[in-house]
């Protein structure tokens, strides 16, 4: 019938005897307990499906079993065993969340199995709810961080598209993507024009002289490794044996462990240098979605930039047009 188990609470020896031996019969497990305490504490350490109670037994009665195990214990539907159906016990054991009612003598297990397969397949289908429900609660959370990330990016990309300045806009997009990846710190490095030293440009979280130490050039050590790749690269929370063994102990005061994100930059389709920030919050680590986000923010500055360069080229141009008017005029 199913692979649950049933525990049957009944302090006579032959009547418990029976009852558990009709249910065996079917193939499920029984567990056997000779009062309402004794019950309780087997609750405590073994999980059962369905319990099977007398209502009247030594000291407390089956009502209170039912009571204390629909407290502690929900998803255990609990079907009590009763001489006297009056209304009154019937009525508080409705109340108290019992599942069903089953009055002796059982001669039969008829009654008893259609009742123990209806109370199974009611438990089944409340675990497919409660998976269902999760999964729900699952998707909508994630679709709330999507919606939230979208807002973030959206607002993030007026604050980079607002400057007319590459300072202000590497600035911005380091403050950015360490506010919305709720990292600890971060810097972006950029290439010489020779494309070989790494330069730290920006840091935020990092002391000033350790930034003004690297900013020329940074060792050659795991910065400078995933600069080359030119990929974005994502660890989720504690570095990699591999990874950790490129850290040099100089460039090791630019990070905050655990986890780290880096994707370059690109300007005319060459990478020019690498954003990475790390340090995740406690328990929360870094995760795809991030990795996503940091990319599109890039590539949003990285079209801001082109834009603020070819502005700044116009007006080079337009001065040198003035010059040499003024030099034909003159």
């Amino acid at each position: 019938m199913t692979d649950e188990r049933v525990l049957v609470v009944d302090h006579i020896d032959d009547r418990r005897e029976h009852l558990a031996q009709l249910i065996e019969s079917q193939g499920i497990t029984v567990l056997q307990s000779t009062s309402c305490e004794e019950g309780l504490q087997l609750l405590a350490h073994e999980h059962v499906g369905i319990i099977l109670s007398e209502t009247e037994l030594p000291k407390k009665s089956g009502l209170y079993l039912l009571k204390e195990a629909k407290q502690h214990y929900p998803d255990t539907e609990v079907i009590l065993l009763t001489h006297n159906a009056s209304s009154f016990t019937l009525l508080q054991a409705l109340r108290l969340g019992a599942y069903d009612f089953i009055v002796r003598p059982i001669d039969t297990g008829e009654i008893l199995f259609n009742t123990l397969g209806r109370a199974f397949t009611h438990r089944h289908y409340q675990q497919q709810r409660e998976d269902l429900l999760q999964e729900l609660e699952t998707k909508n959370r994630k679709l709330n961080q999507t919606l939230h990330r979208m807002q973030s990016l959206t607002k993030a990309i007026a604050r980079i598209a607002a400057q007319d300045d590459i300072q202000k806009s590497f600035t911005t997009l380091l403050e950015v993507a360490i506010k919305d990846l709720s990292a600890t710190s971060g810097f972006l490095a950029l290439f010489d024009k020779k494309g070989e030293s790494l330069g730290v440009k920006v840091s935020r979280g990092i002391g000033n002289v350790t930034s003004q130490k690297f900013a020329r050039q940074l060792p050659t050590g795991l910065t400078t490794a995933i600069a080359h790749q030119e990929k974005p690269v994502l660890v989720a929370s504690e570095l990699p044996e591999a990874l950790g063994a490129m850290l040099n102990d100089q460039e090791q005061q630019l990070y905050s462990f655990p986890g780290l994100i880096a994707a370059p930059l690109r300007i005319k389709n060459r990478v020019a240098g690498i954003l990475l920030v790390s340090g995740h919050q406690k328990e929360i680590h870094f995760a795809d979605h991030d990795l996503v986000y940091m990319t599109q923010l890039i590539q949003h500055t990285e079209l801001q930039l082109e834009k603020v360069g070819l502005i700044h080229q116009l007006t080079r141009s337009r001065k040198n047009n003035v010059a040499q008017l003024r030099a034909i005029v003159s």
